[in-house]
């Protein structure tokens, strides 16, 4: 099943990003992981696994609706190879750096029309 091959890809991306956040909320374990460790910066490391958790469920329910459907392989590989890259871009630019307009918004935008695309799909199939 090509859905559960992204939702294990995310999910390894989440426990990444939920490391960090444990290591810049001052756990000694993960001190190592702990690099740039002000403020704003656990801030934004909370955000990006914030915006993880936000949007991933409902780009995976959508992807496993459209390969029940049977939406072909090459598709599926698309939308979840578009939306893992954009979530790697978003969480590469909240989690690890100050600031980056490329990545968050081009991370921003490759999500949201890779779900918008899914969903579209979805829609269509219902409606014939």
């Amino acid at each position: 099943m090509i859905t559960g091959m992204y939702a294990s890809l995310l999910a390894l991306l989440l426990i990444i990003l939920s490391i960090r956040v444990i290591a810049l909320r001052g756990s000694p374990i993960f001190k190592w992981f702990a690099f740039g460790n002000d403020e704003d910066g656990a801030q934004r490391a909370i955000r990006g696994h914030g915006n993880l958790i936000e949007y991933a469920p409902i780009f995976l329910i959508l992807m496993l609706i459209a390969e029940m459907n049977g939406l072909k392989a090459n598709a599926l590989h698309s939308y979840g190879t578009v939306f893992l890259i954009a979530r790697l871009m978003h969480a590469y630019c909240f989690g690890f750096l100050k600031y980056s307009m490329i990545l968050r918004v081009g991370g921003t935008a490759l999500t949201l029309s890779s779900i918008l695309g899914l969903a579209v799909l979805v829609l269509m199939r219902y409606a014939a």
